[in-house]
């Protein structure tokens, strides 16, 4: 009788403590720049175009997942990831650049300043993505699966924890300051933060590279999207994750929504985000256990649950007009906390879990490049919110995300992409 042991990698402990590190500034730095709330928010106080406020998401999303399909090839056969790890963290300095822009006033041209706020958000995001496919299979070889989940559950809650006072923060800072000098402090403090995450990462003792599985590589050979065709797992997880994905539809117009038709004070976005980062904590705990105990493709149910729920009750507040559900538009941003907490433990475990040995930058950068679909929701949102009303806007986005969310109940277990040893 014989039983599978997870050999445990060299190093591991340091590189828990670097992951760690990189994990929760990474983490603070985007709550600084929240995509849902903050980024939006700023390119309202630039243009009142529904869709230029939608490319904000479409910028960032696209810019991240579409280069990586190219980076996946480019490092999927190499000895060593982490020197395509390093190559991607300049674009970080970007942050710092729009604040500079932003302290010397450029916002007097908004045109010019939204060109120089999109290429510099499309930079930072296409550097970050081509590193992130290197970054995955560091993480996956040097933190075993357990302490995987550990380590962003762990990593989730810091976050959680400092995102309460960051978003008290963001608001003191829109409240107490004029524009730009208040985004300009925002996006100065989220380049800052992120320094240490790039120490962090140049700090990782990446472990020798797995054997590649022979069997997993002869399914390459008709092409990069006859992984989809030949690995069923992947190919549900790939369905969930465009299908929830689309739930980018209306992101990016709750914080409009909640200002323009819900008539919320601009303060109200410090509560958004510390209503989204607090539920995020209790959200990683949460699914921090149910990982460990029952696996990804749970936490990957509860988020898509919890997608499904912002844009019903953004529909519901809206609906009603006034009383409670307009003064409980937060748990909108809640919802999102909870998304965002899936997503890791969720979709990217399952993933990390089902790709074979030695073929883990293949399998991220082939589902980041096919999450390259729903880039275009905040677009599509924008012009549909154009073209109908907030009502449509809603409606459509839950339904999408129902779909999606009935698909997750199809995933199966996946196999454990993680080096076993039988021993007798």
């Amino acid at each position: 009788m014989s039983s599978k042991t997870e050999t445990l990698p060299p190093h591991h402990r340091w590189n828990f403590g670097a992951f760690l590190m990189d994990y929760v500034c990474f983490g603070i730095a985007l709550t600084f720049a929240s995509l849902s709330s903050v980024l939006p928010a700023f390119a309202g106080q630039l243009t009142d175009s529904t869709l230029v406020i939608g490319l904000v998401g479409t910028v960032f999303n696209g810019g991240w997942l579409l280069p990586q399909l190219a980076a996946a090839r480019l490092v999927n056969d190499k000895p060593r990831k982490k020197p395509y790890m390093l190559v991607g963290l300049g674009g970080r300095a970007l942050w710092l650049v729009i604040a500079l822009t932003l302290w010397a006033n450029l916002a007097r041209y908004p045109t010019a300043m939204l060109i120089l706020f999109f290429v510099c958000l499309g930079i930072f995001a296409a550097s970050d993505g081509f590193s992130s496919v290197a970054w995955f299979d560091v993480l996956a070889r040097a933190v075993p699966l357990k302490q995987r989940s550990r380590l962003m559950s762990v990593g989730q809650v810091i976050v959680g924890l400092a995102g309460i006072g960051v978003g008290r923060l963001i608001g003191q800072i829109l409240t107490s300051r004029s524009f730009p000098s208040n985004y300009a402090l925002i996006f100065t403090l989220t380049g800052l933060v992120l320094v240490p995450s790039v120490a962090a990462l140049v700090l990782v003792r990446e472990p020798p590279q797995e054997k590649a599985n022979p069997q997993a590589h002869s399914r390459m050979k008709g092409g990069w999207l006859s992984l989809l065709a030949a690995d069923p797992a992947f190919r549900r997880l790939m369905v969930c994750r465009v299908l929830i994905g689309m739930m980018e539809l209306a992101t990016s117009f709750y914080v409009v929504h909640a200002s323009d038709v819900l008539h919320l004070p601009q303060s109200i976005i410090g509560k958004f985000v510390t209503a989204q980062t607090l539920a995020g904590v209790i959200a990683s705990i949460v699914m921090g256990l149910v990982s460990e105990r029952w696996g990804s493709r749970y936490v990957i149910r509860i988020g898509s649950a919890a997608a499904m729920l912002a844009p019903l009750f953004a529909l519901a507040a809206h609906l009603a007009g006034s009383g409670w559900l307009v003064q409980a538009y937060p748990f909108v941003y809640v919802m999102l906390g909870v998304v965002g907490s899936a997503w890791m433990m969720g979709f990217f475990n399952y993933l990390l879990e089902a790709a074979p040995e030695g073929m883990r930058p293949a399998y991220v950068g082939l589902s980041n490049t096919i999450m390259g679909i729903p880039t275009l929701a905040p677009i599509v949102g924008g012009w549909l919110l154009g073209a109908t009303s907030y009502t449509v806007l809603f409606g459509v986005t839950a339904v999408i995300v129902a779909v999606g969310f009935l698909f997750t109940l199809s995933l199966k277990p996946p196999r454990r992409a993680v080096l076993v040893e039988e021993q007798p």
